[in-house]
């Protein structure tokens, strides 16, 4: 009986290992040196809807930073995470606005959760930022579920991915008013996200990647606008 019982623990161990290992290759890749890649991303229902992020991997701090533009080449966010055992774990957060002068300015927010992307075996997780802007003082959070994996297709090429559901909360702290939506997210192996379908009360946004683009190529679209 307690060499059964050893087996079957040395078993479920195995197995949640293997699942743990699985899921991290689904997120965006950590190689050996410092990497910069550029995710173009269009909206399905509004091809001018472009989103271009800026992810940038250092295996020696084990962090990525990515930097968050609109289709006119505006940051609007920032977002810096590390790499545990674990999963991803958010460290910075920046949403932008622009001053008086018309300068894009920081509006650097207080992390009160920090669970981004999980490999641990936990479904369900969040993180939630506050943060002060020229409108007022809000709560921000993103409650994630994992649904297991999905076989997509994205611009005629087809990827096997892990799929999440996400509650999108902005809770508005001087006026107790909450605005929330929510969306699916996938993720495919060795890139990181590639689709996303958001549900908002006005409409429906179906993000999907474009391409890739190195620095070079991403100077090019911006100088050429």
């Amino acid at each position: 009986m307690k060499k059964i019982i050893q087996l079957s623990l040395m078993i479920f161990l195995t197995t949640v290992c293997v699942g743990q290992n699985k899921l991290k290759d689904y997120y965006y890749p950590i190689t050996n040196k410092i990497e910069i890649k550029i995710f173009k991303y269009v909206d399905k229902n509004d091809s001018n809807n472009i989103e271009y992020w800026k992810v940038t991997t250092n295996p020696k701090t084990k962090k990525i930073k990515t930097v968050s533009y609109d289709s006119e080449f505006n940051i609007y966010n920032t977002f810096e995470e590390i790499i545990t055992l674990t999963g991803a774990k958010l460290i910075k957060y920046a949403d932008y606005e622009k001053n008086n002068s018309g300068n894009l300015v920081p509006n650097i927010a207080q992390i009160i959760d920090s669970n981004v992307f999980k490999w641990d075996g936990e479904k369900d997780y969040k993180y939630s930022v506050k943060y002060t802007n020229k409108y007022g003082s809000y709560v921000f959070s993103k409650k994630r579920t994992e649904l297991g994996f999905e076989n997509i297709t994205v611009n005629n090429k087809e990827y096997e991915t892990v799929k999440f559901i996400a509650d999108y909360s902005f809770n508005d702290i001087n006026k107790n008013d909450d605005y929330s939506f929510y969306q699916y997210s996938y993720y495919a192996k060795n890139i990181g996200m590639i689709k996303y379908r958001r549900y908002t009360p006005n409409k429906i946004i179906i993000l999907e990647l474009a391409e890739l683009l190195n620095e070079e190529q991403f100077k090019k679209l911006k100088t050429n606008r």
